[in-house]
């Protein structure tokens, strides 16, 4: 098998470029930040945050989805995470921007449903 569907088998979700609104809860002495998404899937998404996030952090995530339809309001989803990786590894008061990986936890039937529509929508 040629390496390039290997590595394209390893992901059991599709994974697609979006710049979406995200809101990142982390816990209740830190005020909620506001950032964007790098790229998303039905497990996980890559976002990028002004904060260094340790690894292993739960926090609470808020997607704003477009509307299915032209004329559909945008969607809230929220969902609690964790994070797995964080870029640069280290914190660094010389740094503006990170870019964190997390993996969805304890997501509903619904948000996997509405989730996977998009995500489908844009491979």
């Amino acid at each position: 098998m040629p390496q390039s569907h290997v590595a394209q088998d390893a992901r059991r979700d599709g994974r697609v470029a979006a710049r979406l609104q995200i809101e990142l809860i982390v816990d209740d002495s830190t005020a909620n930040e506001v950032g964007s998404t790098i790229n998303i899937s039905a497990n996980g998404v890559y976002f990028q945050s002004q904060r260094y996030l340790e690894p292993l952090t739960v926090l609470g995530l808020r997607l704003l989805l477009p509307g299915e339809e032209d004329n559909d309001p945008p969607e809230a989803l929220d969902v609690r995470g964790v994070v797995v990786r964080t870029e640069p590894e280290e914190a660094s008061e010389n740094i503006d921007q990170y870019e964190v990986a997390c993996y969805f936890l304890e997501t509903t039937a619904e948000f996997r449903e509405r989730l996977g529509r998009y995500v489908r929508s844009h491979l």
